[in-house]
């Protein structure tokens, strides 16, 4: 998988979370179509996040090895996982009082107790798993826990199969905790994906070669995942624990089906041809800031619906809150980028 179409993957998908928390504080008659297709997708999308997540550093890591002589594991983990939690930390420390600042910028500054309310508010909702004000950070929270999983999963078992395994096991015990806190079901939804996408770039060769030789079978396979994807969502919390838990293999599979599939049927090729044309540039560009998108867009999303700005319009809020998140991670990718990115 080429490392542009992951990145442009990314700018898409990035844009599918945005739309669904629009739509969180619209009412039902205001669901554009956008919206309505945003709420869809954005299970897939987190899921192809954490899957590529997984991929990533698995990729990184085969790579790191190949490039280093008969590599010590102290050797080739030295400082790694210290590296890769600042990574998320550092873009939580800048988000978080930027999401606070527009909290309060929202409340108007003449209405600050109703905003500490609010505040206090956010800071309980920690305990279910919610970064509040900045919502969209659970998602940094729960890859901080799955980087620590793939550390030592990793770093003391020689076999990365048996790593994997290892990975698969630590992260079912994270979930049977959170489960049990309790946290939000989106704590439970994922992460399995993470270990799928590091296990998919182990055996990527294989599993290439055996969707190729099997690629008309794959397809109406694909068609029944996605048909059992969008059942689930659609009817999703309204179902039996078994059915839920049977409807998520569709969740796992589909990564690696969708993936290995736009490869065998030219699309990611295809892709890579036009990879500089108008449409591709711009992916590539959106998921370059996919990042700052994800951790700036909730502080617009309730910013241009708060006392201060209320913004009646569907269409107009969306316009404005995709055009004020997409121009201010641009700006602080391009600007402040010291101050989010390891």
């Amino acid at each position: 998988m080429p490392k542009e179409f992951s990145v442009a993957l990314k700018g898409a998908l990035s844009l599918f979370i945005v739309g669904t928390h629009i739509s969180s504080l619209c009412q039902p008659d205001e669901a554009l179509l956008w919206l309505r297709v945003c709420n869809l997708l954005t299970p897939l999308a987190l899921v192809f996040f954490f899957f590529l997540s997984g991929y990533g550093l698995m990729t990184q890591l085969r790579l790191r090895t190949l490039r280093t002589p008969t590599p010590t594991p102290s050797a080739l983990w030295k400082g790694w996982l210290p590296r890769r939690l600042w990574g998320l930390i550092k873009p939580f420390l800048f988000f978080y009082p930027l999401a606070v600042l527009f909290l309060f910028i929202g409340f108007g500054f003449d209405h600050i107790p109703q905003a500490l309310a609010q505040l206090k508010v956010n800071f309980i909702i920690w305990k279910v798993g919610i970064p509040g004000p900045l919502t969209a950070a659970w998602y940094l929270l729960e890859l901080m826990v799955l980087y620590v999983f793939f550390y030592f999963s990793f770093r003391y078992v020689r076999r990365w199969g048996r790593a994997v395994l290892l990975l698969v096991a630590l992260t079912l015990v994270m979930m049977l905790v959170v489960w049990q806190v309790p946290f939000g079901y989106y704590w439970l939804r994922y992460p399995l994906c993470f270990s799928v996408g590091g296990a998919y770039s182990i055996y990527e060769r294989n599993i290439y070669k055996q969707i190729k030789k099997h690629r008309i079978l794959c397809v109406p396979v694909v068609l029944f995942l996605m048909g059992v994807y969008i059942w689930s969502v659609q009817t999703f919390p309204n179902q039996p624990v078994l059915l839920i838990l049977a409807s998520h293999l569709a969740y796992f599979a589909l990564p690696v089906m969708l993936t290995a599939l736009s490869k065998v049927l030219g699309a990611t090729d295809l892709f890579m041809r036009r990879a500089h044309g108008p449409v591709g540039s711009a992916l590539m560009w959106l998921g370059g800031i996919s990042l700052e998108t994800y951790l700036l867009h909730m502080s617009f999303v309730n910013f241009f619906r708060s006392p201060v700005v209320y913004i009646q319009s569907p269409l107009l809020y969306l316009v404005v809150v995709y055009t004020a998140t997409i121009f201010g991670a641009y700006l602080i990718a391009r600007y402040l980028r010291v101050l989010v990115r390891a």
